[in-house]
């Protein structure tokens, strides 16, 4: 029984230093293989480069290359404003970009060569072909990745803000403008109509009534001239008033009617402007406490109410 077991045990042992330097001998052949696939899988890899590049509107982003190198082109951002100047055919040795709008674009570009070559990036001025923003790489061979970022923005030279004009009559006109855009067209036609009519008929009127009353040897003087014509002034406010509180509400009124009782949705153009209510209503007031205040203060009344 000792000697078998001895025996055994020395089976096992040589048994054991077998399958190790098998083991050794497997790792040792292994091992070259798995680093000459690592080497070769990051041989393959294309090196990545990053840029920031800023131009102005109306400039041109220039990729080139000494030889057709460029295999791939791929371009995210407004592309309704982007104007891109391609090859036919790839592989390239150029590629061309610009936009009439400011905005973002990010492009990757992949090179690929077997010998060696350059790559040229720049930004071609917009009028005078000027270049600027120029870098150029060198790539022994094999492949590339250049990702731009490329950040158009508003040209300088329309964006210069103008000088404002010193003119006192230019102000006041700039104002006018301004103002006016506050109010529907409708009301500047209503406003522009009535103030003829009430124009034309109160001017009629006044002389009419100055003639009577120089027949009579009672003169109108300037004073009751001025007084007569901010009480037409004061009535044709009124009128506008009147016009526009009825119309508005007309629609308001016609709409609720449609909507409520005959159950009809109609898409109407809202005339309602509380803005225009409110300058209206001020408009008048204004006027009719100047026109109060003139009559108490020079005893002056309205020609109908003598």
């Amino acid at each position: 029984m000792p000697a078998l077991s001895w025996e055994k045990a020395i089976s096992v042992a040589c048994k054991s230093q077998f399958s190790s330097r098998s083991l050794l001998i497997i790792l040792a052949i292994m091992l070259p293989l798995l680093l000459a696939g690592a080497h070769a899988v990051t041989a393959d890899q294309a090196s990545a480069h990053n840029e920031v590049v800023q131009l102005e509107v109306g400039d041109s982003l220039v990729l080139e290359s000494d030889r057709p190198s460029i295999q791939q082109v791929f371009l995210e951002g407004n592309l309704s404003a982007a104007t891109v100047d391609k090859p036919t055919r790839y592989p390239a040795d150029y590629f061309q970009l610009n936009s009439s709008l400011p905005g973002t674009y990010q492009l990757q570009v992949i090179f690929n060569q077997s010998s060696d070559y350059n790559v040229n990036l720049f930004v071609r001025q917009n009028g005078t072909n000027a270049i600027y923003n120029s870098t150029a790489f060198y790539v022994s061979g094999g492949s590339f990745e250049l990702d731009i970022n490329a950040y158009f923005v508003p040209n300088s030279a329309a964006s210069e803000l103008e000088v404002p004009s010193t003119s006192a009559w230019d102000g006041f006109t700039s104002w006018m403008g301004n103002f006016g855009q506050a109010f529907p067209t409708w009301v500047k036609a209503l406003y522009l109509i009535l103030g003829v009519q009430f124009l034309a008929v109160g001017g009629l009127w006044i002389r009419r009534e100055s003639a009577r009353k120089e027949a009579a040897t009672q003169p109108i003087d300037i004073g009751d001239k001025v007084y007569l014509w901010l009480d037409v002034t004061y009535k044709f406010l009124l009128a506008t008033f009147v016009a526009i509180v009825a119309i508005m509400g007309g629609e308001l009124i016609l709409l609720f009617v449609l909507r409520f009782m005959f159950l009809v949705s109609i898409n109407l153009l809202s005339l309602w402007d509380l803005f225009v209510v409110c300058f209206a209503a001020g408009a008048v007031i204004i006027t009719y406490f100047i026109r109060f205040t003139l009559g108490k203060a020079f005893d002056l009344k309205p020609i109908e109410d003598e």
